[in-house]
């Protein structure tokens, strides 16, 4: 059986860094360590930023408000709302 050999690996490349890089700019993470919080994982709001469970004993101020991360397939995904 023949290969069919890709027209452009380098626009393949563009197209897959392009992708990687819209999807992380819609994440939200954390002020301090900068991971993504997992699902089920409680995270604090502290004004605009996000702490995650881990990081939540460096801070010193006690926060705005807490969630529970969820499931985005559910539409009720963590998701920061500008006032």
């Amino acid at each position: 059986m023949p290969v069919i050999a890709s027209p452009s690996p380098r626009l393949e490349l563009a197209l897959l860094r392009k992708s990687v890089g819209a999807l992380a700019a819609r994440r939200h993470n954390c002020a301090h360590c900068h991971r993504t919080p997992l699902i089920g994982e409680r995270i604090y709001l502290y004004g605009q930023r996000i702490v995650c469970e881990l990081c939540r004993p460096l801070r010193r101020e006690a926060p705005e408000g807490s969630q529970l991360v969820h499931s985005p397939e559910h539409q009720r995904a963590v998701r920061v709302r500008r006032a």
